[in-house]
């Protein structure tokens, strides 16, 4: 007597649990008919069959591998199974692999239960899986056809519903309360309120977002959210007649505005900040980010402020002019770095660091494994369109596959004439000396680890050395850049280079 297990599954789409108690009664039926032990069962409930992410269908393919003690995998039909042929077959190559095979209690499968082959069944079984993926293709379209039509009609097809909003015999209607709420946060923002002011205003109004206070990513959402002017995007569509208006378009339009200047301000896309994640204030450790400001006088001021003042309010750290402390850094690692033994120390270092890079061809590894894998995917579609197995969708795997597969080997190619291209120590010292000089922002992202600011001094930390440069108890004349003529500067060795002069 052979033995075997029962896999069942149903979808979400109107079907319970008697879906699965229906399918395991056949199954069992089938089975005490053809003399089959039923050893174990796996059911996957209101899971796709579009796809083989399925708990219970993964352990199941799990355990064939193991030495269990079952020959067949038994199901309802062949849609339970999987309605995705490219999966259907790479899945049953799996069982087969394993010496387990697939079997229907209600179609003909390519084999018997004997493990013989069923030549008509071959047919048959492609002509099910194809019938499967067809119906599930032609319901997916049909459902968005559907949910499409209701839209055009302006009903509310499910989802997240904006906040300001409630849904009333499926159409959109405006939640009073919290349309005011949104029109005032509007209203304050176009004012030129900021954002902590206006979220700390409702708070001590007692006004919450859906019973909690707002958060600041909660708060711009609902500055950006084009549902309240009427607007709802949806697969490329634009409908206007599924969310009633809250907010006025020109008052709208006004906030984008001021959003869209605060971003460019916010982001520095118009001033480079060289320090940007190197500096930290030395009394709450807290990183400086770049600032800017407008003079009575019009004139754009840049500076670094403190994380812990700007957003927490826990620190007293004076403001540090932009261009003062970037200069006097830029000085101190020209500095630092200018006798010929440093930079040759560094080049040393850079060029040690390279052929250890070129040594670990751990990217060539991974490379080279995801081109087996890839060629291991390509023989499981040709030992299915060997059983019979070709249609559109088989060929589209393939054709992907196989542009994949170049890519991969074209990326082994390049890795390869990397190890190839070796460095010499002379062309390192020629960068350190002369290249990397003309260009500030480079030379601070290979020297400078980070630099800690207090109002009375500066600790610059840089990579590749361990010396203290000056004194660590010296002080020297300095640029002034908060009221203090003095900086106390310390060096120390990073743990490798964060960059490989060639750029890879």
């Amino acid at each position: 007597m052979k033995t075997a297990v029962i896999y069942a599954r149903y979808s979400s789409e109107r079907q319970n649990d008697q879906s699965i108690e229906g399918q395991l009664r056949i199954c069992n039926k089938y089975a005490q008919d053809n003399n089959l032990m039923i050893v174990d069962t796996y059911i996957d409930r209101a899971t796709t069959g579009l796809n083989d992410q399925r708990p219970a269908f993964q352990q199941m393919l799990a355990d064939s591998a193991k030495p269990v003690p079952w020959d067949i995998v038994l199901v309802y039909a062949i849609d339970r199974f999987g309605r995705n042929s490219i999966e259907i077959a790479v899945n049953k190559q799996k069982l087969k692999k394993n010496k387990k095979t697939l079997i229907s209690a209600t179609q003909r499968t390519s084999e018997n239960i004997d493990g013989s082959k069923n030549l008509d069944g071959i047919l048959l079984e492609n002509m099910y899986i194809g019938l499967a993926e067809y119906y599930s293709a032609e319901l997916s379209q049909k459902v968005r056809r559907g949910l499409n039509e209701n839209r055009q009609k302006g009903l509310f097809c499910g989802g997240a519903l904006a906040f300001g909003y409630r849904v009333q015999n499926k159409k959109v209607i405006v939640e009073p309360n919290e349309a005011t709420i949104i029109l005032d946060i509007y209203r304050q923002y176009a004012e030129g309120k900021i954002a902590k002011e206006i979220i700390a205003n409702l708070a001590a109004r007692g006004l919450t977002y859906r019973g909690k206070p707002f958060a600041m990513n909660t708060f711009y959402g609902i500055l950006r959210k084009e549902q309240y002017i009427g607007v709802h995007h949806h697969d490329g569509e634009v409908y206007t007649n599924i969310y009633p208006p809250i907010v006025p378009k020109l008052l709208f339009d006004r906030v984008q505005a001021i959003l869209a200047k605060n971003k460019i301000g916010s982001r520095s896309n118009l001033t480079e900040y060289l320090l940007r994640d190197r500096a930290f204030c030395g009394y709450c450790g807290k990183t400086l980010q770049g600032e800017s400001g407008t003079a009575r006088n019009g004139t754009v001021k840049h500076y670094y402020k403190c994380m812990g003042r700007k957003k927490f309010h826990t620190c007293s750290k004076s403001v540090v002019p932009k261009d003062k402390l970037e200069e006097l850094i830029i000085s101190e690692t020209f500095r630092a770095f200018s006798p010929k033994e440093s930079i040759e120390e560094v080049a040393e270092l850079l060029f040690n660091f390279h052929v250890k890079k070129l040594q670990d061809q751990s990217i060539l590894n991974i490379l080279t494994a995801e081109r087996d894998n890839i060629k291991k995917s390509l023989s499981n579609i040709m030992k299915a369109i060997e059983q019979g197995i070709f249609n559109e969708t088989t060929k589209s795997r393939m054709e992907e596959l196989e542009e994949q597969l170049a890519e991969t080997e074209n990326k082994i190619l390049i890795e390869e004439y990397k190890t190839e291209t070796q460095l010499k120590r002379e062309q390192v010292i020629e960068f350190l000396t002369h290249s990397l000089r003309q260009r500030p922002k480079l030379l601070i992202q290979t020297f400078v680890k980070k630099v800690i600011l207090w109002d009375d001094k500066i600790e610059i930390h840089f990579n590749f050395s361990d010396k203290t440069y000056p004194d660590e108890n010296s002080h020297r004349d300095c640029l002034e850049l908060t009221g203090s003529d003095s900086s106390r500067l310390v060096r120390t060795k990073g743990l490798e280079p964060p960059w490989s002069p060639t750029g890879t």
